[in-house]
């Protein structure tokens, strides 16, 4: 079953991106909107896989893809810590940002790098969000996504290599 976006979520994914991308200090809705983000990175993150012609390229993107899901899993404890309320990371068939074009990157050494550059500036937006919340544990798991976006933009960094070698 589809989830029901909140009433003052974004409507599309790229709106969606440019909000949380925003956000300082998180409102509930806006960590609703970074759990569907991250589990829709596991799409985003597959879609491109698919058009790698790199064995390497393809299991570094699909590497990235599973700690996307991993951080909507964290997001949604983060939520669950902060008002006891369930919000589950959906699968890709209920993820309401899934529904029109799915967006994928361009598999060159340049749109790897371009990717690797907004993963580097996840570090810091999770860093920002944790010094925001209340709560240690909250912050913790918000830390833990945020230095796992610096390892995926270091695996992009290493395709865009790969694909230049």
């Amino acid at each position: 079953m589809t989830v029901t976006l909140p009433d003052d979520a974004p409507a599309t994914l790229g709106e969606a991106f440019a909000r949380i991308n925003s956000v300082t200090a998180p409102t509930i809705t806006d960590l609703k909107v970074m759990v569907l983000v991250e589990a829709a990175g596991q799409t985003l993150y597959e879609k491109s896989a698919e058009a790698a012609g790199h064995p390497r390229v393809k299991e570094l993107l699909i590497e990235n893809g599973h700690e996307e899901m991993k951080h909507a899993r964290r997001a949604a404890e983060v939520i669950k810590l902060l008002t006891g309320e369930d919000f589950p990371a959906p699968a890709a068939a209920d993820n309401p940002y899934l529904t029109g074009h799915i967006p994928v990157a361009a598999i060159t050494p340049e749109g790897l790098r371009k990717t690797a550059e907004s993963e580097f500036a996840g570090e810091k937006l999770y860093e920002s969000w944790a010094a925001s919340v209340d709560n240690d544990a909250a912050a913790e798991l918000l830390r833990a996504n945020g230095r796992e976006e610096t390892d995926h933009a270091n695996r992009l960094l290493e395709a865009a290599a790969l694909l230049e070698g």
